[in-house]
């Protein structure tokens, strides 16, 4: 029994340093598969980072793009806003010319109707020194 134990005690002695070199292989296995997971996890995300980056750009030249419609929308407000301030300033121009000119007028037929009161007054008085005599 002895023998037996010892014979069983020598085998364990031989057999740990085969056992413990298999579990440090199994464990580079392992390490090494984990590290094939990690860096396959590794480039999917930064595919999906790609992707997401690249929609991104999409995104802001399409908001760039509106900005620029919008910035060209403006610019023909305001010139449209500009040529008909321009129009209403003629147009008060005008107005205020042909407000003088019948101002003038005015002044003008009253003038004339001074004109008319003074020659029938001396029209009146010719006659009546035509009629005194």
């Amino acid at each position: 029994m002895k023998l037996l134990t010892a014979i069983a005690a020598a085998g364990m002695l031989v057999a740990t340093p085969v056992l413990a070199q298999s579990a440090a292989d199994e464990q580079d296995k392992a390490d090494y598969h984990q590290a094939q997971a990690d860096a396959a996890r590794a480039r999917d995300a930064k595919i999906d980072a790609r992707v997401q980056a690249d929609a991104s750009s999409a995104d802001a030249a399409n908001a760039q793009a509106q900005a620029n419609a919008a910035q060209s929308d403006a610019a023909n407000l305001q010139a449209r806003a500009n040529a008909v301030k321009s129009e209403a300033n003629a147009a008060q121009s005008q107005a205020n010319a042909s407000q003088e000119q019948a101002e003038a007028a005015r002044a003008q037929a009253q003038q004339s109707a001074a004109d008319q009161a003074a020659a029938l007054a001396r029209a009146d008085d010719a006659r009546a020194a035509i009629e005194s005599q």
